[in-house]
């Protein structure tokens, strides 16, 4: 019996794998679709490839925060190619690996490395707003990867001591969370740091990005993939639940 539970979850490993590849063709879709709406040169194949790269690149400007402060070894803007396609390799590993948790034992250790990730991606966001200049960042842009990364820790806790109710009213609040997700990424798009005036009417703000849908989610600080990957996170606690040990009863 207790190898049976351990075994893999090939229903959930294919949906998992589903979800992923409509989530990446998302990003390109939506990435395709800001590119022809906001360039007259996109007549050229090679012009539409680079300019749906960099804004790959500049989506994971947060993620590259701290290394961009600290060890200043990377630009922010850089004029090749090549470092906004690697910049974004990261963002696909993490999205990729809720997959792994229907084949593995331990199916927490996924959610674990991306809750590690997303929490060291707000700190980088809050410290490089009051330790440097940088003007591509606004702190607001912390407050969605802090609440991943707290919601993840509560998913990982969950499936650690097995708590069937526990894990699926989590579930519950992933879903929620993914159907906020698209209207997080319009938001996030227009949060960079001097696009909101002080004394700006915070409102009017909310409603512009949320009427350019889906355009303002194009190029995101919060990714579009991050709908997706709320779903991955609801799928694998609503289903690792068949899978607990039965409590015995008193």
């Amino acid at each position: 019996m207790e190898r049976q539970k351990n075994r893999p979850i090939w229903a959930l490993l294919i949906i998992l794998l589903i979800v992923f590849l409509i989530g990446m063709a998302c990003e390109i879709l939506l990435k395709l679709f800001n590119v022809m709406m906001n360039t007259r040169m996109a007549e050229r194949p090679e012009i539409i490839a680079n300019l749906i790269l960099r804004g790959f690149g500049d989506e994971a400007i947060p993620l590259w925060a701290i290394p961009a402060l600290v060890l200043n070894w990377m630009s922010i803007m850089p004029r090749a190619i090549l470092p906004y396609a690697l910049r974004w390799l990261p963002y696909l590993i993490l999205f990729l690996l809720p997959v792994l948790c229907a084949v593995l034992r331990h199916r927490a250790i996924p959610l674990i490395v991306c809750a590690v990730v997303s929490g060291i991606t707000a700190v980088g966001i809050v410290l490089v707003r009051f330790v440097s200049r940088m003007p591509l960042i606004n702190v607001y842009a912390a407050i969605p990867f802090a609440v991943e990364t707290l919601m993840l820790v509560l998913a990982c806790i969950a499936l650690g001591v097995k708590k069937k109710g526990f894990a699926i009213v989590l579930g519950v609040f992933f879903v929620l969370l993914a159907l906020a997700s698209p209207a997080v990424s319009a938001v996030m798009a227009g949060m960079r740091a001097g696009a909101l005036p002080a004394g700006a009417p915070i409102g009017q703000f909310l409603k512009v990005q949320l009427k350019r849908l889906p355009l303002s989610a194009a190029v995101s600080y919060w990714p579009i993939f991050k709908t997706f990957a709320f779903l991955m996170y609801a799928l694998i606690l609503f289903v690792a639940p068949s899978r607990f040990p039965r409590r015995a009863k008193a």
